[in-house]
């Protein structure tokens, strides 16, 4: 599992952080004369190493992110409208509280595995978090619905399956049973 993998170098990373602070701690125990111009032409190498970490990570990972450029129109269009403790979650437009109760009691919506969807997610009362799970459990996307707005999130979903949907914003006592699904086929 790539979690384990990722905790793993986490744990090598911090590690050798603590015997860096080990060695700097037992390094600075007796008082000794400093050579400043030394001092700080390590340091300036230092920040240079990082910088480069930096971009060569940044560049390993920019392009992998899950989520389409903004030009790419969406083959299919899923409205989505929070209201404690459920989601609505139509094809068609939820603008008053009959067609979110119709989107939450009716049969889940279909999308097309492969294609592009677009998500456009609010809320009827207060902020809540749209969190897609995908059949294994993981998340692979978030965004939230707030009142007033619309919030856009676009995805390309391959796998076909049920789909779940969880709240990630606390937003009253019941929301742990706020939940939604609908399916790739």
């Amino acid at each position: 599992m790539i979690q384990m993998q990722a905790f793993y170098v986490f744990l090598g990373v911090a590690g050798l952080l603590a015997a860096v602070f080990v060695y700097t701690i037992a390094s600075t125990r007796r008082a000794r004369d400093l050579d400043y111009h030394t001092a700080y032409a390590l340091r300036r190498k230092l920040l240079y190493v990082l910088l480069a970490v930096l971009v060569v990570g940044l560049g390993m990972t920019l392009a992998k992110t899950p989520y389409p450029r903004d030009k790419d129109i969406p083959e299919q269009v899923v409205f989505v409208v929070g209201k404690q403790f459920s989601f609505g979650i139509s094809a068609s437009p939820i603008t008053n509280d009959d067609e979110y109760l119709a989107a939450t009691y009716s049969t889940p919506v279909q999308v097309g595995a492969g294609s592009f969807v677009e998500f456009r997610v609010t809320s009827f009362d207060v902020n809540h978090g749209f969190s897609v799970y995908d059949p294994e459990g993981h998340l692979i996307a978030q965004t939230q619905a707030m009142p007033g707005y619309v919030n856009r999130l676009r995805l390309r979903l391959t796998q076909p399956g049920r789909y779940r949907v969880l709240c990630l914003e606390l937003c009253g006592s019941g929301h742990h049973r706020m939940r939604g699904v609908f399916d790739v086929k």
